[in-house]
């Protein structure tokens, strides 16, 4: 059943893929918000870190759940 979505085309490729590069995406994002405030001149509101460290987290989990659903 997890397998049937984890595999799904979308685009022409499967949804999991499409979940770990949004994943990636978010967590590059979050590390973006510290390294500007730190290292440059911009200041970026904390509460942007935590938002997109925690929606990164959230599609981690369900990225690596249809992953593992694929070999149980």
């Amino acid at each position: 059943m997890l397998t049937d979505v984890s595999y799904a085309l979308v685009l022409g490729r499967p949804l999991i893929m499409w979940l770990g590069l949004a994943t990636f995406t978010l967590l590059l994002g979050a590390l973006s918000v510290v390294l500007l405030n730190t290292h440059a001149k911009m200041k970026i509101p904390f509460q942007w870190h935590v938002r997109l460290a925690t929606a990164g987290m959230a599609l981690a989990i369900i990225h690596a759940a249809l992953g593992l659903a694929a070999y149980l």
